[in-house]
């Protein structure tokens, strides 16, 4: 049943019935229509919706579990496959969701892997304060105060020959008026 339901959910995904928040409700009503015809049992939607959620679980465990050191996958047994058994058993008490998995014998870990891997986040492509913060200082080496007398700091470079130097007026004056100037200054003006 669960490689006819794999097949299934492929189908469904390669038909776009699948999204960034998860199965649609069309997807998962064929799932269970296909299981139902082909094993003569009854098989709802919340049924397919629940083993996708238990093979997300499994996911998560046994490839947190393969991400450690000493720790394997046996493609012919199909079973995570351990060097170490201390190192196992100390895995086990941090991770008390892990310890059912050591023999656990997971025939269609190749379906989990390809249905259920790009559902997990995994910080790859995440940015931290710090990353963020350097990449704004870099796009953006002006601020801009806006008010009365309006200025342009430049907060990169506070040199002596940017102070003081009037950029473009404008005759409709509905543009502010900028000046670079030097931090301390930009920080004077901005509180007048």
């Amino acid at each position: 049943m669960e490689r006819v339901l794999a097949d299934v959910l492929r189908d469904q995904r390669n038909l776009g019935n699948k999204g960034d928040g998860g199965w649609k409700r069309s997807a998962l009503n064929a799932a269970a229509a296909v299981l139902s015809t082909s094993f003569n049992v009854n098989v709802t939607s919340d049924n397919v919706k629940n083993r996708i959620k238990l093979w997300r679980s499994w996911y998560g465990i046994v490839s947190d579990i393969l991400g450690q050191s000493g720790f394997d996958w046996d493609g012919t047994k199909h079973m995570i496959t351990v060097e170490n058994e201390n190192a196992w058993n100390e895995y086990c008490t941090s991770h008390k969701s892990a310890k059912p998995f050591r023999f656990k014998v997971l025939q269609n870990w190749d379906d989990i892997v390809d249905l259920c891997a790009k559902d997990r986040a995994t910080g790859h492509g995440a940015k931290s304060a710090m990353d963020v913060d350097e990449a704004m200082s870099r796009e953006t080496n002006e601020v801009e105060f806006m008010g009365l007398g309006a200025t342009a700091i430049d907060l990169e470079e506070p040199s002596s020959n940017t102070k003081g130097k009037r950029q473009g007026l404008t005759s409709s004056g509905t543009h502010p008026h900028k000046r670079k100037m030097g931090e301390k200054e930009g920080i004077a003006a901005s509180l007048d």
